[in-house]
């Protein structure tokens, strides 16, 4: 049992990590679309009207393809103030009952924006925008990175619990 929930962790990692890297990349790439944007505007006098709303839609994505993975090496924003202040056994309880609580959170977020995407899908919504994109394609990464990140956060509380460091790649 033990051996299946190592392995499962360690795809789980290799997701997340895959996931931060293409976001990381999909960020560089906005970061050159949006400079060879300014220059062609500066020096040719053309622009892409359609390059805001990809830079938003990408900037949404980015966020919710690296959050699992932000969590998981215990980079996300913490309580510190409060958590130095106490022994560490309260501290440990903290993190269970706090990871248990935004996993909770983050479940029901997904659960319900699954029903969104899937009601979009069935609606056949558009955005009312340049490039026109069936909006449940937008909307599909937040179910998808909440259900990583409400996982990400049961693991955090589970390491918590076992007086783990709370980064999955310490040991």
């Amino acid at each position: 049992m033990r051996d299946t929930l190592n392995r499962a962790a360690g795809w789980f990692d290799l997701l997340n990590r895959a996931l931060a890297a293409i976001a990381c990349a999909v960020f560089v790439l906005v970061v050159l679309a949006v400079c060879a944007e300014i220059v062609t505007r500066a020096t040719v006098d053309i622009s892409n009207p359609w390059l805001v709303e990809l830079s938003e839609i990408a900037l949404l994505y980015i966020t919710f393809l690296a959050a699992a993975w932000v969590l998981g090496n215990d980079k996300h924003v913490a309580l510190d103030l409060l958590l130095s202040r106490v022994d560490a056994r309260t501290a440990r309880y903290l993190h269970l009952v706090l990871s248990i609580a935004a996993a909770v959170a983050c479940f029901v977020v997904a659960w319900f924006g699954v029903l969104t995407v899937i009601d979009q899908y069935r609606s056949d919504i558009r955005e009312p925008t340049i490039m026109a994109p069936l909006t449940f394609w937008i909307t599909a990464v937040v179910p998808f990175g909440f259900t990583l990140l409400g996982i990400q956060f049961l693991r955090r509380g589970l390491r918590a619990a076992l007086g783990l460091p709370l980064a999955v790649g310490r040991r």
